[in-house]
């Protein structure tokens, strides 16, 4: 019923089975079993998994409600891809704070995401409305 949004939520599932390992690695290296151990590069990586909940959820909702009622295919395919370019830029962004491609990917990633987000808002009540 959803093969676009099932797309995506698997890409997306698969992005953050990666970055939890990317966690478990540093916390079985370093021994840290809570919180951060104020290692900077542990606190970085938990940011990326923590935003990328922190947003792919709502998104994965709103493309499944937008996909239900007959969202024209072309636009949620662009938007999964938006969806998890955005993500990809975020964490590689945050990962490189250290030089200016860091903010600017970040940047982009998180203008991405919202851009995302309003799109399916539009969508859906444009759709629910008209």
């Amino acid at each position: 019923m959803l093969p676009i949004t099932s797309i995506f939520a698997c890409l997306a599932t698969m992005m953050y089975i990666v970055l939890a390992f990317r966690i478990i690695a540093i916390r079985r290296a370093k021994r840290i079993s809570l919180g951060d151990g104020a290692d900077p590069r542990l606190e970085t990586r938990i940011r990326q998994h923590g935003n990328f909940n922190e947003y792919v959820p709502l998104t994965l909702i709103l493309m499944g409600l937008a996909e239900l009622q007959g969202a024209p295919t072309l636009l949620m395919i662009a938007l999964g891809l938006a969806l998890l370019a955005s993500r990809i830029a975020h964490v590689v962004g945050l990962e490189r704070m250290a030089v200016p491609i860091g903010l600017k990917l970040r940047t982009f990633g998180v203008l991405t995401c919202f851009a995302v987000l309003s799109v399916l808002v539009i969508t859906l009540l444009a759709i629910a409305l008209f």
